[in-house]
C-alpha cells in the first residue's frame, strides 16, 4: 500500500465534506463513478466518527487515504467511545444505522481496530483509473 494522504479534522458534521473534498484531491485519477462510491462512504464513516464517538465532543477525525494497483483504502480514526465495535445494522429501511450498511454493500471489504485510544474504521473499493493516468508520483492527462 502506498500513503496517498492523511488529513486532521475536527470532530464536527461539517468535517464530512471536506473528507470527500481531500479524498478528491489525493485520488484525481480515479474513475468518477468509483470516486463518487467512495466518497459517499467517506461521508458516512466521518458522520458516524462525528455522531458516535468522543469525536463529536470536541475531538477529532482523521482521514488516511492509500492505494494499491487498483485499490483505494480509506480509514477513518476516530477518538473513541462506548458503543462498541461498528456494525451494520440488520433494517437497510430503519432512521438510522444506515451508513455502514452504504459502506457494507459500496466497498470490496471494510472493517475496524482499536488503534491509537480510538477506532480505525476501514474500507477498501476498486478503484479503476479514469481520463489519468498514474505514473509513479505524477499525475498525467
Amino acid at each position: 500500500m502506498r500513503l496517498l494522504g492523511t488529513t486532521s479534522l475536527p470532530g464536527v458534521a461539517r468535517s464530512a465534506p471536506e473528507a470527500r473534498a481531500f479524498v478528491r484531491r489525493v485520488a484525481p485519477y480515479i474513475d468518477a463513478e468509483a470516486l463518487a462510491d467512495i466518497t459517499l462512504c467517506v461521508d458516512e464513516l466521518v458522520a458516524n466518527a462525528c455522531e458516535h464517538t468522543a469525536s463529536g465532543l470536541g475531538g477529532r477525525v482523521t482521514v488516511i487515504v492509500s492505494a494499491a494497483e487498483g485499490m483505494l483504502r480509506v480509514t477513518v480514526l476516530d477518538d473513541g467511545g462506548t458503543a462498541g465495535a461498528p456494525c451494520v445494522r440488520a433494517d437497510p429501511c430503519g432512521e438510522d444505522g444506515r451508513g455502514l450498511w452504504l459502506v457494507d454493500a459500496l466497498s470490496t471489504a471494510w472493517g475496524s481496530h482499536s488503534a491509537l485510544g480510538g477506532t480505525a474504521v476501514w474500507a477498501e473499493f476498486r478503484a479503476p483509473t479514469g481520463s489519468h493516468i498514474l505514473c509513479g508520483h505524477h499525475h498525467l492527462t
